[in-house]
């Protein structure tokens, strides 16, 4: 920000006029040495309220510093220990349902699964489908078996139809 020539001049104009009027001040006062005495006095009567004053805003404020450490040592304290015990609590919580139920869930989710879809591969490898699979998929031979041992001998198909209805009775 720029200051026009005219701000400069007013700048100048006041500084001037102040420091006039402290000589006249400094002029007065050393030619009156009654009331420069007295405004000495008053000046250091009016010095030691403030320093007695400001002595006094700075005791409260310490106390009341004072009382807020307390306050933070008194309440924060209990509330640290009680975060801690809960955080202990769900650390084993955690610890307990990750060993006891999840892990078992899983286990039993697996060998389920496992033994679905082993019982799955047995029955489409034989030709027996269920409600859920549809149609068999046209994946072809299975990999290191011949052609004749996946498909059923002549006499066989009364057994697999058999075998089919039963499955789907069961619902697999």
């Amino acid at each position: 920000m720029q200051l026009t020539n005219r701000q400069k001049y007013g700048i100048i104009a006041i500084s001037v006029a102040g420091l006039v009027v402290l000589v006249m001040i400094f002029l007065y006062l050393m030619t009156h040495p009654v009331i420069t005495n007295r405004l000495r006095d008053i000046s250091i009567i009016v010095l030691a309220i403030t320093l007695i004053v400001l002595d006094i805003v700075l005791m409260v404020m310490m106390w009341q510093i004072i009382k807020l450490l307390m306050f933070l040592l008194d309440e924060l304290k209990p509330v640290l220990e009680s975060l801690q015990e809960t955080s202990s609590t769900v650390r084993g919580t955690a610890s307990f349902v990750s060993e006891g139920v999840t892990s078992p869930m899983i286990d039993v989710s697996a060998k389920t699964a496992g033994a679905k879809g082993s019982l799955r591969y047995v029955l489409g490898s034989m030709g027996i489908r269920s409600k859920k699979q549809g149609a068999v998929p046209a994946a072809g031979p299975v990999p290191g078996w011949s052609a004749a041992a996946t498909e059923p001998a002549s006499g066989a198909s009364e057994q697999t139809q058999e075998a089919t209805n039963n499955v789907e009775q069961e619902g697999i």
